[in-house]
């Protein structure tokens, strides 16, 4: 307790420093964020407890935005019309974009100054560098995920199968997912989440699998190789083998939830909704490796990205944003969604929280196996985003078979690529 104390008087005392006359004129900025029935809540509890610190800076709560694309075309629109947010919690693969296009703030300046961005912070700097683009911090991540398996325990015991032993790896999936179907007549195996923005269902098995969706130098599209054709050849088996049906993303949760689907890979974010929702004994489970014995998790997410002209607006945006990740915002959003923790303090925090809810500490201990959610360069990110996902979407339906699918696709992203 005494460290928390420590670390909030820290906190206000660099806030009034820097600020004291933008604090005197009560600085208010405007926050925009994606899918309202989990960050609401989220939102205005923190904003409760950053005015306790702040009581001279007013948030004001954009309507949510439905997801990180639709999140970015409202901040797009904003900008040269001159109400763009002030605060944007943007997925972490979209920030790249406002960064090439020199819309996001540079928040270097306000790390230099800032004594919490030291080791003893207590902030994770494998989180933290999350918002880093070179050698400047563009932003500061909030909410960070990892790809999960979620499985229904009720299911496995009727198939004969054990939950305290759940499958390693895809072969080991597709076998758990085929005694479901065979023991529980109106039971689906799986559904793997293919669709959830910004390819990033698609991305954890492509890098998984060895591959990249560009390489090093990004200089050609990659995601077509060999690994990514093993990727897609995997999304596409699973109808094949007739243990997932072809839904949509919210076909496939609401069956989840059901409980007429035994495995269901998605996000951690939804973990909060859908363990509240589930009426069976729902599990989760490390993601399975990949046939290269791997896994690679890509870290999805938002982070908090500023645009302002007005120094003070953009320093209370800061503060906001380091709150948020801080121990007391990092705790809150745990707890309201199945995120991974941004601070150490918040962590210990929400010890008891995790003995009680063991499924959230799944995603907290996939953290080595993290990576930065792969952002291609230039303008046209919603574009390729569309692109990818109408790509996977005719594989899955059979519209074309995963090499030619995937090859199509790849090509149509290299004339959007914007290569330097």
């Amino acid at each position: 307790m005494k460290h928390l104390i420590g670390i909030l008087a820290a906190t206000a005392i660099a806030f009034s420093t820097s600020t004291t006359s933008s604090a005197a004129e009560e600085v208010e900025i405007t926050l925009a964020y994606p899918y309202g029935a989990i960050f609401r809540p989220i939102h205005e509890e923190i904003i409760t407890e950053f005015n306790k610190e702040f009581p001279d800076v007013t948030v004001t709560l954009e309507a949510p935005q439905p997801d990180y694309e639709q999140l970015v075309q409202r901040t797009l629109i904003g900008i040269p019309q001159g109400n763009a947010p002030t605060l944007s919690f943007q997925g972490v693969n979209q920030i790249r974009q406002f960064v090439d296009a020199e819309h996001a703030y540079d928040l270097s300046d306000f790390v230099a100054e800032d004594p919490r961005w030291q080791e003893e912070g207590g902030y994770y700097s494998e989180m933290m560098d999350l918002g880093r683009f070179g050698d400047r911090q563009m932003a500061i991540p909030f909410a960070i995920s990892t790809p999960i398996m979620y499985f229904n325990a009720d299911l496995f015991e009727q198939a004969g199968l054990d939950p305290s032993q759940p499958p390693a790896t895809w072969p080991e999936v597709i076998e758990a997912a085929k005694a479901i179907e065979a023991a529980v007549p109106g039971t689906t195996g799986l559904f793997y989440d293919y669709l959830i923005t910004g390819n990033w269902g698609f991305q954890v098995l492509v890098y998984s699998e060895g591959g990249a969706m560009m390489d090093e130098a990004e200089t050609r599209v990659t995601f077509a190789d060999e690994p990514g054709e093993r990727a897609v050849t995997l999304i596409r088996s699973f109808v094949d083998e007739g243990i997932m049906e072809d839904w949509t993303r919210q076909q496939g949760e609401q069956s989840f939830i059901a409980g007429q689907v035994g495995f269901y890979f998605s996000s951690t974010s939804w973990l909060a909704g859908v363990q509240d929702k589930a009426n069976f004994d729902m599990r989760t489970a490390f993601w399975p490796e990949s046939s290269t014995g791997e896994r690679h998790l890509p870290s999805g997410g938002n982070a908090a990205m500023i645009i302002a002209d007005d120094p003070a607006a953009a320093k209370a945006a800061y503060e906001y944003a380091m709150f948020a990740a801080g121990p007391v915002g990092t705790a809150i959003m745990v707890e309201g969604s199945g995120y991974m923790p941004m601070h150490a303090e918040g962590t210990e925090r929400l010890e008891p929280f995790y003995d009680a809810n063991p499924n959230f500490k799944t995603s907290v201990e996939q953290i080595p196996f993290i990576f930065k959610w792969y952002a291609f360069p230039g303008q046209n990110t919603l574009r390729i985003i569309d692109v990818i996902r109408d790509g996977l979407q005719a594989v899955v339906a059979g519209q074309v078979n995963p090499k030619e699918g995937i090859t199509q696709v790849a090509q149509e992203v290299e004339t959007l690529v914007e290569i330097d």
